[in-house]
């Protein structure tokens, strides 16, 4: 990452984040209940058996499990203040309710110590898939420590050209002859498809602005090899890598998951030592290795083209996906300001709100500098600060970028019942379902069922 502005967020947003389902190809299967925390570290531990990267052992990873009603610290060397140890369980540890820290499957610090983070799936699903999960967010922990440059800077996301037909059925094309190329059991022909697939991401990325391309190539080495890790403990096939359904336009981050893995699929066909390779030198991107594995001609691969029927088909879905986007932002938008219930509104009268973390996978830009954030996202000043989590909430933009110049207003609707607001010695607390907020020297309005706090214009 290169960001040059609020460099607190950078490891907040950036440490990685797995979708809090089960992948959609795993077949849901009640073995456990969502929420057995200890069934699912002790899953976790067994399939960690497995070579899963040279030198990654996720039984040595700090992990806690938010289950619903606690989160429980487990290998912790050093538990932050509200643990509590567990009568019985030998170095397990509890805290009333969700820990602050414990916002996503993601990692976090907690008592200063990385550690890998799992909230209550949204799905019931096999046992074996969230022990994958968790095995995906102790990579993480692992990757921060030995690999910090694995990150992308998840500024270029807001900026970068999803609604452009071209590039994404540049994009789709790369993909299909990715997902070839991983069915073949032919390793000629599997390397003529890998090399197809190369030219098309050259072509592309050529169009496409610096930061953008970098952005994928960087989440591939971050979210890409934390789910090859993840389907290498849980045993998923190859044929599942990709699929068959399209990437939507607007799912960079998402479909860079799945081209990470694709592209290691192959890299181990192709040139089995690249794990140890990229431990030892780890600057280089996966397609670049991928390239060198196979001297990459700068010309297309003959025989592995994509026939012109083909590519009809693509560019006509694109530039349709591309409509469907666009109205999609619209009617996202409509939607969530005209939900029934209690609004809230966080206007900042002064300094600007800066993201203290969001969550990318769930947020939508629907319009000039507005963010619909489907999940989860805290701004702050000196002020004080918001938190909303498992509700939508809008942020509108103080400057030129959607987020990182800071955010002027921040807007939640649908809100069942009218917002808990104290003011005590100057600090106004806001609580409502899903939403906490302590916010110094601000003021109050009341307008039917819209409630508005003012933070001070100066300090």
């Amino acid at each position: 990452m290169r960001a040059t502005v609020v460099p607190i967020i950078f490891g907040l947003i950036a440490s990685g984040c797995r979708p809090s389902s089960p992948p959609e190809h795993i077949t849901p299967v009640p073995e456990v209940a969502a929420t057995d925390a200890f069934a699912v570290l002790a899953k976790a531990d067994q399939i960690a058996a497995r070579d899963l990267w040279p030198g990654f052992d996720p039984r040595t990873i700090p992990v806690a499990i938010y289950d619903g009603e606690r989160t429980l610290l487990f290998r912790h060397p050093s538990p932050p203040e509200g643990f509590q140890p567990v009568p019985g369980r030998d170095a397990v540890y509890a805290y009333a309710g969700r820990h602050p820290s414990v916002t996503a499957n993601s990692s976090a610090k907690l008592g200063g110590v990385q550690t890998a983070t799992l909230m209550p799936p949204t799905s019931v699903g096999s046992l074996r898939a969230f022990a994958g999960i968790l095995i995906h967010e102790a990579f993480h922990v692992y990757q921060r420590e030995h690999h910090p440059g694995w990150t992308a800077n998840e500024v270029e996301l807001f900026t970068y050209p999803v609604d452009d037909p071209e590039l994404l059925a540049l994009r789709r094309s790369e993909t299909e002859a990715l997902r070839r190329a991983i069915a073949l059991r032919d390793a000629d022909r599997a390397a003529c498809w890998t090399r197809t697939a190369l030219e098309l991401r050259r072509k592309r990325f050529g169009a496409l602005p610096s930061g953008s391309a970098a952005y994928e190539r960087y989440t591939e080495l971050n979210e890409g090899l934390a789910t090859y890790v993840e389907r290498r403990a849980t045993g998923e096939p190859d044929s599942t890598v990709l699929g068959m359904e399209e990437f939507a336009p607007e799912a960079i981050r998402l479909r860079a998951y799945r081209s990470g893995v694709a592209i290691a699929r192959l890299l181990d066909r192709f040139s089995p030592a690249w794990r140890t390779a990229l431990e030892q030198s780890d600057s280089l991107p996966l397609d670049i290795m991928l390239s060198a594995a196979l001297a990459t001609p700068t010309s297309g691969a003959p025989g592995c083209a994509l026939l012109a029927t083909d590519l009809k088909r693509i560019q006509a879905a694109s530039a349709m996906d591309i409509g469907t986007l666009r109205a999609r932002r619209v009617e996202s938008k409509r939607a969530f300001l005209e939900q029934p219930g209690w609004n809230l509104v966080i206007v900042a009268a002064g300094a600007p709100l800066f993201p203290q973390g969001f969550d990318p996978l769930n947020l939508q830009s629907v319009s000039g500098g507005e963010v619909l954030h489907t999940r989860f996202v805290k701004v702050g000043n000196d002020s004080g600060a918001i938190e909303v989590l498992g509700r939508a909430a809008l942020t509108e933009a103080a400057g030129v970028h959607p987020l990182f110049n800071g955010v002027r207003t921040l807007t939640v609707t649908g809100l069942a019942g009218e917002p808990v607001i104290t003011d005590a010695n100057g600090v106004v607390t806001v609580a409502a379902e899903g939403v906490t907020a302590e916010l110094r020297g601000s003021t109050v309005e009341r307008t039917g069922q819209t409630v508005t706090v003012r933070m001070p214009s100066r300090r």
